[in-house]
């Protein structure tokens, strides 16, 4: 029996749902580990065969955990599922969605920071660009160009007061090219959408010439595609968006996790060297910390070291099935003096010891492992945690009444002999 079919055997008939989603999750991590593993040795990549092991390892059947009896701060009850290890790279689908989850509370607290003025509303702006006869690497370098040349437009200052940037990319549907977009929420005038379409175009032009690749616009109007819509309380009708979902559009951490398990070999191992380290989101505007000084969220290499050497930062992965809005914040980039895991490992693969850095990276997954049931005990005291590998664990308090029931059970088992003595 497979390692994955096993694990469906352990999901709990009365959370079979949430264990299933749990499932799925730890299955893409699976694919994904296979098979960067194939591409990285192929090509020689020690740094990436570490971020395949360590992917591989988290999607094991006992960092996975589903749950029930959790609770939101509103002391609404709900189910979970989450890793108790996770590679930070996003190719983790772990990792991704709960860098996801803590990137919309980040997202939420920068637009807070701007003080609209007249006039000015919330609004979510998307950026496509056309499909370019370039790798990933090229792709991600026109379309980051051409964005820092938008913000340096002066109609762009002019209309946006201040707001988040987040990328996102699709695999073609032949599997041979990538669809890049970027979506905007931000506070601003009127957005005109043909003087959008205009300013957006030129940029990309100017960008295509910089990196000395062909783009050619398809569309009748012979502009690049873009879309402005009012962000409201809740979504109203065509041209509006709810801001829940809004946010959710610029904080998904660059693509969803299925788009992985869609790219060949090659591709795979060429977007794992560009997204190291690459950011998540980016604010711009009023929405920075600091008055012209970007702000930006942590990235991968940051987060992973800051885990790696911090205890006060180490958090259980959580995904959930309600709309949990990613109450824990996102430590801040810090600059690291220690190697992250990973570069361990690769040096440790590089010099040929891959089998030790195989035993030492399961050892310490393991004590993560165990530190990190104990964090979801203390955070979650009423809830009832289920392994995929058949292990139960409980909160502190269902702990405790637990440990009174089986006293009581005890007691009630010693005393009944002793009665039936002394009353004889």
């Amino acid at each position: 029996m497979s390692i994955i079919a096993s694990a469906r055997e352990t999901c709990n008939t009365s959370t079979r749902d949430v264990g299933d989603a749990a499932l799925n999750r730890m299955r893409a991590g699976t694919v994904i580990g296979m098979r960067l593993e194939a591409s990285a040795i192929a090509e020689e990549d020690a740094e990436a065969l570490a971020t395949a092991d360590m992917i591989s390892e988290s999607a094991r059947p006992q960092n996975i955990w589903y749950g029930e009896d959790l609770h939101n701060a509103d002391g609404e009850l709900f189910e979970g599922y989450g890793s108790l290890n996770f590679a930070s790279s996003r190719l983790d689908p772990f990792y991704t969605a709960n860098s996801s989850r803590r990137a919309r509370r980040r997202v939420k607290d920068s637009l807070a920071r701007v003080r609209p003025q007249s006039g000015e509303r919330l609004r979510m702006v998307t950026l496509t660009m056309p499909t370019i006869e370039a790798g990933f690497q090229k792709t991600m370098a026109v379309f980051d160009d051409a964005r820092a040349l938008l913000r340096k437009r002066q109609w762009f200052k002019d209309t946006f007061r201040g707001g988040v940037f987040g990328e996102e990319f699709t695999i073609g549907e032949a599997g041979d090219h990538y669809h890049v977009h970027c979506h905007v929420v931000a506070w601003s005038k009127w957005v005109v959408w043909l003087k959008l379409g205009v300013e957006w175009s030129a940029c990309l032009q100017a960008s295509a010439v910089k990196n000395k690749v062909e783009m050619v616009f398809t569309t009748e109007h012979g502009r690049a595609v873009v879309d402005v819509r009012l962000v409201t309380s809740k979504r109203r009708g065509k041209g509006t968006i709810s801001e829940d979902d809004a946010i959710k559009e610029v904080a998904k951490y660059i693509t969803k996790g299925s788009t992985y398990e869609e790219l060949s070999p090659a591709q795979l191992i060429e977007v794992e060297r560009t997204l190291r380290g690459r950011r998540m989101v980016e604010t711009f505007g009023e929405a920075n910390k600091r008055k012209g000084k970007s702000v930006e969220v942590a990235s991968v290499e940051q987060v992973a070291s800051l885990e790696e050497r911090k205890d006060g930062n180490k958090s259980p992965n959580l995904d959930t099935q309600n709309t949990i809005d990613g109450s824990s914040t996102l430590a801040k980039a810090e600059k690291s003096r220690s190697e992250s895991l990973r570069v361990v490992g690769a040096r440790m693969i590089s010099t040929g010891k891959r089998e030790l850095w195989l035993e030492m990276l399961r050892y310490i997954y393991a004590e993560r492992r165990e530190w990190r049931k104990r964090q979801l005990a203390i955070r979650y005291p009423a809830a009832i945690f289920r392994g995929l590998d058949g292990s139960v664990w409980h909160g502190v308090e269902k702990m405790q009444a637990l440990a009174l029931s089986d006293r009581a059970e005890w007691h009630g088992k010693l005393v009944s002999p002793l009665e039936t003595v002394l009353h004889a």
